[in-house]
């Protein structure tokens, strides 16, 4: 009779929430490269962050192979050295999967946002994940020295305490998060919007809370594998939440531009006949300094999925413009005391096809 093992969980949940990952990185590409042809750095971020991904699937599938989620007395010491051999390449990738993720979605802030101050501020963070990130793949390759002393019992190394690193570098993670969740804030809550666009436009750059949620809740299965004698059975809820963690991470950075691939393929679920409306915003000035501490132009040209109103177009200039019911441009440059205005254009569409533009600017998706 074979030992009791959880290795059918944990093989089973990697492998599901990695090919939801997959599906919406594809979404994603097909959105941005092939419908608007607008792919930038972020999306190779993701593409390498989802095939980081995937290896990190198959190293789970591989410790489960010789005992991940069977008891400890239960695997001999060749497999054991095996399991290990695997987590240490595991980790790597897990980290490496991570710190992309999180680069992707502040480059997508960077597309969005043209005010100086944010970009610096998401220029800083990157530099920060990039560091953080070097720190994580470096400490976990040398957390033993000679390397082998992780998985081999013979070798005589000195290592570094293991639960330290895992605890270290799992509260600078959710630290990045939080960073990355709240960066975008003071932008959109200074925005002079309805109340309805203002939420959906905040929902749709806070989904990332869900990463940082599950990586506290990832927390409790450090702990358990950190007191654990039976290592190869505890480990085996770790390995579970940080799949989840990683592929979560790629998920929500890729929801919130895949709104294309789902009007071309339901062209009428984000449907509507309501005409194109304007509204303003303005951010009001004095000398070179604005209110919102994040500079005069927050936004630039982007298309956000807020139903029923879908904000289409971001425009920022020194003139005051409206368009009038045939589609005409209406405009006065600003007095020197005027307040600076920013139009957003609200439109739905039957098409994506028939999106319609301004000059010879593109909807850029976000």
């Amino acid at each position: 009779m074979s030992p009791i093992s959880q290795g059918s969980t944990a093989i089973i949940s990697s492998v599901v929430f990695t090919s939801l990952a997959a599906c919406l990185v594809l979404a994603r590409l097909m959105a941005r490269a092939i419908i608007l042809g607008v792919a930038g750095p972020d999306e190779l971020a993701i593409v390498v962050s989802l095939l980081s991904s995937i290896g990190f699937t198959v190293l789970i599938c591989e410790q489960v192979k010789y005992g991940l989620g069977k008891h400890f007395s239960t695997v001999s010491p060749y497999d054991f050295e095996q399991v290990l051999k695997f987590l240490w390449w595991s980790i790597i990738f897990y980290n490496i999967s991570l710190t992309l993720t999180k680069i992707s979605i502040v480059l997508q802030y960077l597309r969005v946002f043209v005010g100086q101050r944010i970009r610096r501020a998401c220029w800083s963070t990157i530099g920060f994940i990039i560091i953080y990130g070097i720190w994580t793949v470096l400490s976990d390759i040398f957390s033993c020295v000679p390397v082998a002393a992780f998985w081999d019992g013979n070798i005589h190394g000195r290592c570094i305490s293991h639960k330290f690193l895992w605890f270290f570098n799992a509260t600078v993670n959710i630290i990045t998060d939080l960073i990355i969740l709240i960066l975008p804030m003071p932008v959109l809550s200074s925005l002079r919007l309805p109340t309805k666009q203002k939420v959906g436009l905040m929902f749709i750059f806070a989904v990332g809370g869900v990463v940082c949620l599950v990586s506290i809740l990832r927390l409790h299965s450090l702990y358990i594998v950190s007191i654990s004698e039976d290592t190869t059975w505890a480990n085996t809820e770790a390995a579970i939440w940080s799949s989840i963690e990683v592929n979560t991470g790629i998920v929500c950075a890729s929801l919130p531009t895949v709104k294309p691939v789902i009007s071309r393929i339901f062209p009428r679920l984000l449907s509507s006949n309501r005409s194109n409306q304007p509204t303003y915003l303005r951010t009001t000035t004095n000398g070179n300094h604005s209110q919102n501490g994040f500079g005069q132009t927050p936004i630039r040209l982007v298309e956000f999925g807020t139903t029923p109103n879908t904000i289409s177009k971001v425009e920022v200039s020194d003139s005051v413009v409206s368009i009038t019911g045939d589609g005409s441009l209406q405009g006065r440059r600003p007095a020197d005391g005027d307040n600076k205005a920013i139009l957003i254009t609200t439109s739905m569409t039957q098409d994506v096809e028939n999106r319609s533009e301004m000059g010879s600017e593109k909807d850029l998706v976000y």
